[in-house]
């Protein structure tokens, strides 16, 4: 399924679950200047008080296993930068 077909979060509860904001800092998020879904895989001090994350794109649901985006759509999204 790519990204444009169907919304992130809409293959399983569970991801959608995942990526709610309701009782924490969600872990799996979509870029707000990428539309790319992301995975936080660790965390850095990016200044003092404020801990920055280390993302990394996910390709598919880690809950159901459906394809949710492309290395190609990756690539064209973030116009080949790297994160």
């Amino acid at each position: 399924m790519a990204a444009d077909d169907k919304k992130f979060g809409s293959c399983c509860e569970l991801l959608k679950d995942a990526m709610s904001d309701q009782d924490f800092d969600p872990l799996i998020t979509v870029g707000e200047d990428d539309g790319i879904l992301y995975l936080s895989v660790g965390l850095i001090d990016v200044e003092e008080d404020q801990p920055g994350s280390v993302e990394y794109p996910m390709l598919h649901c880690p809950f159901c296993g459906t394809a949710l985006q492309t290395q190609d759509e990756i690539d064209a999204k973030s116009a080949g930068k790297t994160n």
